[in-house]
């Protein structure tokens, strides 16, 4: 069982490991088929004629990267949350047979005792093998307190 945390947990400044994963290039084609089928991401015979050389993934895909890794490392340890806005930029191109790896930093916690739950801004990156980074965001949610979840006194 994955233990409960809550926003009152969490330090300005954590930094959360989120692990790593491979990306196959019949990966990047099977995803880009069902969900982003540009050529770019789903004909290598075509993505090969670009300066890109062959295909790369997707940034949605990048980002669902991202979420597969973030979700067991951070987000399934709360309760509840509800995501308030992100700020997401592809800085390099993801090409297949990259090993991305993740991670976290808590930005912000901003308690809101009298709605139970904190502001929490995070930041992310994914870097590739080389150490470049492929994918920054900021994730701004809420994030249920402690004091919330033991309910009334």
């Amino acid at each position: 069982m994955t233990a409960i945390r809550y926003a009152d947990d969490l330090q300005t400044g954590q930094q959360i490991q989120l692990g790593s994963y491979t990306i196959t290039e019949s990966e990047i084609i099977a995803y880009a088929q069902q969900w982003d089928p540009v050529f770019i991401h789903a004909d290598p015979t075509a993505a090969a004629k670009t300066p890109l050389g062959g295909v790369i993934a997707s940034g949605l895909h990048t980002l669902a990267i991202y979420q597969r890794l973030a979700v067991p490392a951070f987000w399934s340890h709360f309760t509840g949350g509800v995501g308030r806005s992100f700020e997401i930029y592809f800085r390099r191109p993801v090409h297949p047979g990259a090993t991305l790896t993740g991670q976290l930093t808590v930005h912000s916690v901003i308690p809101r005792v009298e709605r139970g739950d904190a502001k929490v801004a995070i930041t992310a990156e994914l870097t590739n093998d080389h150490g470049e980074t492929v994918l920054e965001l900021t994730n701004h949610s809420a994030l249920p307190l402690r004091s919330a979840a033991a309910g009334p006194s």
